[in-house]
């Protein structure tokens, strides 16, 4: 099996690679060295498409650029995925399905937060758009609520690119339909919320990864004196999304951050992941 773990960095966001961008970088080709597979980092990929947010579409270019193609496997994660020490479970053994990403656990229920920027109403707006436009059903959980699923970590089978390619929405047709429709924000139009619904309208055998694949650490609702990071025995990948705080951090606190308990972080912030769970799911 040929495999390849993919990653890439746009510098419109920063001069250069950061050190958190190149901490990532270093650990996911440490993990790719360690399961057999191959690795590439891309600076300043092509844009695949001339409309709005062609920025914002990187996790497909395994699906639309062909030399990916030549691969049995490929994995896209975000520049601020790390594995934790030690692993060598292969996310690519026994993957059998064309599409597999991670649920966000937290994410339909916080949709019900009274005042949040991003509540039901809004994916409410925005699923009812795409919905209708692409005769598609997106997923909901038994309380009929939008189930997400992260971006940052997308797994594709050379059938499931081939057949993304050829099925997908067309990208600039998505984001046209979004930002065309008043009710319904812009937020939606990233490669994450294109991807929930292209891999519906394309029939993609689609398999849920274990959350331990893509484990989310978060500060509370905007609150960086409180963490959410709902890892525990079966964490694989730590998906930092500590906004304002994870591109410019040494490699030294961000391996504190993906292996070590929040209490041993030193940075003076709170886990309240317990308090938040039992609240919530």
């Amino acid at each position: 099996m040929k495999n390849l773990i993919y990653q890439f960095w746009d510098t419109y966001q920063s001069n250069g690679v950061l050190p958190g961008v190149q901490a990532s970088v270093d650990n996911m080709k440490k993990y790719a060295e360690t399961i057999g597979a191959e690795y590439l980092f891309e600076l300043d990929p092509p844009h695949l498409h001339d409309g709005a947010y062609n920025a914002y579409y990187g996790a497909v270019n395994p699906v639309f650029r062909e030399e990916f193609h030549e691969y049995d496997n490929v994995l896209f994660t975000d520049a601020d995925v790390f594995a934790v020490d030690g692993l060598k479970e292969n996310i690519f053994e026994n993957f059998k399905g064309e599409i597999g990403m991670a649920q966000e656990i937290f994410e339909p229920m916080m949709q019900m937060m009274p005042n949040r920027v991003f509540g039901k109403k809004e994916f409410e707006d925005w699923g009812r758009l795409i919905e209708n436009t692409y005769n598609i059903k997106l997923p909901r959980n038994e309380k009929n609520l939008q189930i997400v699923y992260n971006s940052g970590v997308v797994l594709f089978s050379r059938e499931g690119m081939k057949k993304a390619k050829e099925n997908f929405i067309p990208m600039k047709h998505y984001v046209d339909t979004i930002v065309n429709d008043k009710n319904v924000k812009n937020f939606f139009c990233g490669d994450q919320h294109y991807i929930h619904s292209s891999m519906i309208k394309a029939n993609l055998d689609f398999v849920e990864l274990d959350y331990g694949w893509n484990t989310k650490v978060n500060y509370w609702i905007r609150d960086r004196s409180k963490i959410l990071f709902d890892k525990n025995e079966n964490t694989k990948f730590v998906h930092i999304q500590l906004r304002g705080n994870r591109w410019n951090q040494d490699s030294k606190t961000l391996w504190k951050i993906v292996n070590l308990p929040v209490s041993e972080w030193g940075m003076g912030v709170t886990d309240i992941t317990n308090d938040v769970r039992h609240k919530l799911l």
